[in-house]
């Protein structure tokens, strides 16, 4: 829904999109929300993707207890996600497990991994383990939701409020046609347009408080 209706849009893998900012070749990415921390970039106010709980798309499988678990795959993809599993393992678990990357282009396997984080699309296909969905953990965990991501870009951009405009724009746009986004995404995932809507509407918003 942030991007319905915008032009010149790239469609990458978020882990990528802060080379495009940096190198001046983007003027805003829809960033993975660690990453915006870490370089210090500004973002659009108001905006973002988070849940306020279980998301049905940020999932671990462990193929052992998870007290078990000594060594997890996560996504090359993400930033967000990744951090959000290290600190659930680390602070809420107590666990101390070594970390490995995956390419989430590859079918899911747990072979020589004790458990492996799923994001976007792969977890929606049937799982094969059990799972941790990590919205959910990080509810019980803060009491809080957890923000996935945001529209940053440089400090300093001449044009950082034709920016928030264009972006508020698109945002407004797309909740006004989520019945329409989520038949689209349907046909793309082979899902029902029920289960679309109930991602897009029950499991991610699109705000961001103070």
């Amino acid at each position: 829904p942030l991007i319905e209706g915008l032009e010149g849009v790239l469609l990458r893998p978020p882990s990528g999109l802060g080379a495009l900012l940096t190198a001046g070749k983007a003027d805003a990415v829809l960033v993975s929300a660690i990453e915006v921390l870490r370089h210090g970039w500004s973002y659009v106010p108001g905006i973002a993707v988070a849940s306020p709980g279980r998301t049905d798309s940020v999932r671990l499988h462990h193929r052992v207890p998870l007290s078990r678990v000594r060594r997890v795959a996560l996504d090359r993809n993400s930033r967000s996600s990744n951090a959000l599993a290290r600190i659930l393992l680390e602070r809420r678990y107590g666990l101390r497990p070594a970390y490995v990357t995956r390419d989430p282009s590859r079918r899911l396997s747990l072979a020589g991994l004790d458990a492996a984080l799923t994001i976007g699309d792969t977890s929606f296909r049937r799982a094969r383990w059990p799972y941790l969905d990590l919205g959910t953990e990080w509810r019980k965990f803060t009491g809080l939701p957890f923000v996935y991501a945001l529209w940053a870009y440089l400090p300093g951009h001449p044009r950082a409020r034709e920016l928030g405009a264009v972006l508020r724009r698109a945002k407004a746009l797309g909740l006004s046609r989520l019945d329409e986004i989520a038949a689209r995404e349907a046909k793309r995932l082979g899902r029902t347009s029920g289960f679309c809507l109930r991602y897009l509407t029950k499991y991610i918003t699109y705000d961001l408080g103070h």
